[in-house]
């Protein structure tokens, strides 16, 4: 995109984590000029790569659905102010297709069945309901629906991933597992990255080959090599192959805890293909106010050293996240915006954030605390009425929702991204 498009942009998204992203994918491929703006890398590092759709409803009664399209007519009807129910079943499904459309182009395959959830076993070796599966883990899904023999696999100085715990605890749905540690080829670098400096060590051909030769003694019978997600930051595909081709048998990925190397590798995909559809990044810069004319936003205010950059925009889209993001922020009284003050949907009283037990199956009411919305899903005044005509919710900033405990993390944003930028398109006919 040219320079002059970075001041003179259709829509500008402010955020980036996954929403953010999302909706940056959706309107480079409506044709809009876009700006993304972002301080950090948002909430990818925490990401596991995995794209939930729907996994539990209702909540309190640890539902699971199988079929997650099911799940959410049920949910549609049963919670008219959730987000999904705002999109619909069509759009929804629309979102979806495109956006795995979108991360194929990106260099990423996507997994999973079209009318049907997936399992997967977690670092923890715990099981997890999810949507679509990154291909480097899809041997996984296959293996455990399967119960195939593998060998799981972790690595002296890697605090996060222990073999033996994830074969102990999902034994009784996975009995044909072996567990075994390895010394990594490469001397460890820290402990809170080593996950990436693995990733980055297996870009080499050197490096899958010495990785291939301290796993291929323990194979024995093993159909399936297990181990964490360090399978490359970039073209993860070719770095399983290469390696399966060394010893034999198909690998696969588990998702770890953060710093995600599957989070980071979807985030860089993602920016590199916008970037080729000409999308504006600009990145380590502060969104400090949203300038309006009226009911309609007009710029955005950068932060820019000791002086202030201002962007011009014909829409807006808020895809700043909930706490960890940074679009809400919580003190003693009161859950606000942090942008632009919008009214925020949360209990009357502090007390009643939290509900009496921890793991309460009602889930607890700040975690759906969020910005209301209309159709079009356009913040409301706190009279109700849409604050601006041309300013748009996407990703968890959302209210009457809790992604975390229904599984639809990466359903909600990618879907309300679809959404907000639809409806920007719809209303500036």
């Amino acid at each position: 995109m040219a320079d002059t498009a970075r001041d003179k942009a259709d829509l500008i998204v402010i955020g980036a984590g996954l929403a953010g992203l999302a909706t940056t994918a959706f309107a480079v491929e409506s044709g809009l000029k876009t700006v993304q703006i972002s301080l950090t890398a948002g909430e990818m590092p925490f990401a596991s790569g995995l794209l939930d759709l729907l996994g539990i409803h209702p909540m309190e009664r640890l539902n699971r659905w199988q079929d997650p399209w099911a799940g959410i007519t049920a949910l549609i009807h049963d919670r008219p102010k959730h987000p999904y129910a705002r999109l619909g079943l069509e759009k929804i499904r629309q979102a979806w297709k495109e956006f795995l459309v979108f991360l194929q182009k990106a260099g990423l395959r996507y997994c999973g069945w079209p009318e049907s959830n997936a399992e997967l076993v977690t670092c923890a070796g715990t099981l997890k309901i999810t949507n679509q599966v990154p291909e480097t883990m899809w041997p996984g899904v296959l293996g455990l629906k399967e119960k195939r023999t593998a060998l799981i696999v972790d690595f002296e100085g890697l605090n996060n991933f222990s073999a033996v715990q994830f074969v102990e605890t999902i034994g009784s749905h996975w009995p044909a597992l072996r567990a075994q540690r390895l010394r990594f080829p490469y001397p460890l670098k820290g402990v809170d990255r080593q996950t990436v400096f693995m990733a980055e060590a297996l870009r080499s051909p050197q490096g899958r080959s010495r990785l291939a030769d301290v796993i291929s003694p323990f194979l024995k019978d093993a159909e399936l090599v297990g181990m964490p997600a360090i399978l490359g930051l970039r073209r993860p595909q070719a770095v399983a192959s290469d390696l399966e081709r060394q010893i034999g048998v198909p690998v696969f990925e588990i998702p770890t805890m953060p710093p995600s190397v599957p989070g980071l590798r979807l985030k860089e995909a993602i920016e590199q293909e916008l970037l080729r559809g000409g999308a504006v990044l600009v990145r380590g810069r502060r969104a400090l106010k949203v300038n309006s004319n009226g009911r309609r936003c007009i710029s955005v205010e950068l932060e820019a050293g000791l002086a202030k950059e201002t962007l011009k925009a014909r829409g807006i889209v808020l895809a700043t996240g909930r706490f960890l993001g940074g679009g809400l922020a919580a003190s003693r009284s009161c859950i606000r915006e942090t942008l632009m003050d919008l009214p925020v949907h949360q209990p009357k009283k502090r007390q009643d954030w939290h509900r009496q037990h921890f793991l309460d199956p009602h889930g607890h009411p700040v975690n759906r605390a969020g910005l209301e919305v209309d159709d079009l899903l356009r913040p409301l005044a706190a009279d109700g009425h849409c604050a601006y005509e041309n300013l748009f919710v996407a990703g968890s900033l959302l209210a009457h929702q809790d992604w975390v405990r229904m599984k639809c993390g990466a359903g909600l944003a990618i879907t309300t991204a679809y959404g907000a930028v639809q409806a920007f398109i719809d209303c500036s006919r």
